[in-house]
């Protein structure tokens, strides 16, 4: 008998027992502590086991993004329109910012994700740029308008002239120029390249998009 109590053991830690077994295991456990031990160990077990887990700080920040609590949540509209999608897929696409592995790093200092605009911009050249504090986006000539979006940091161009989160910057077809991050803060801003751009007289195209 008191094998067979020690096989319904953990169905009754589970709360999964009928009513007459769990009074079967109830009454053995009145007169049996080492039976009592073993049910305390299993409770214990299952409480590890059923314990709600904290995700990384990475994932946490990605999935605020997706459902419009991110740090960037009050720009989500304007990269909407932007890159001509929907807010949610916005939303989605800042995401991508929190993700490590989204980012491409072609030099120091300088990280790089790309992903494919709405039909109004599929042809254009899209993405996410950061660069930390002091590194400049090397000097380039855009093929075709380019509007960029700054998210975070303070972002200087060859003028002197500096942008924050929330300015747009446009550089029209042929014009030249480079960027700096400026400050203690990472600068990260979303691009919509027309034709892309192109460093030291070749064209620079993303090798792929996400």
């Amino acid at each position: 008998m008191m094998s067979d109590v020690r096989e319904l053991l953990p169905l009754y830690a589970l709360g999964v027992l009928e009513p007459d077994e769990a009074a079967i295991v109830e009454r053995a456990l009145a007169t049996d502590p080492a039976l009592a031990a073993e049910l305390a160990e299993l409770q214990a077990a299952g409480d590890v086991l059923v314990s709600p887990v904290e995700p990384p700080p990475e994932i946490h920040a990605r999935l605020l993004a997706s459902v419009g609590g991110g740090r960037f949540e009050k720009l989500s509209a304007r990269m909407a329109s932007l890159f001509d999608v929907t807010v949610d897929r916005a939303r989605e696409l800042l995401g991508l910012i929190e993700r490590t592995a989204s980012w491409e790093v072609p030099m120091p200092g300088l990280g790089l994700v790309h992903f494919e605009g709405g039909p109004a911009y599929a042809a254009a050249d899209c993405g996410f740029v950061k660069l930390t504090p002091g590194t400049a986006f090397p000097h380039h000539a855009h093929l075709g308008e380019e509007v960029s979006l700054v998210l975070a940091g303070t972002l200087q161009d060859h003028t002197g002239r500096t942008y924050g989160p929330g300015d747009e910057v446009v550089s029209a077809e042929g014009s030249e120029h480079d960027v700096k991050c400026v400050g203690e803060e990472d600068c990260i801003y979303a691009a919509r390249a027309m034709n892309g751009i192109s460093i030291a007289g070749a064209p620079a195209r993303p090798p792929s998009k996400s």
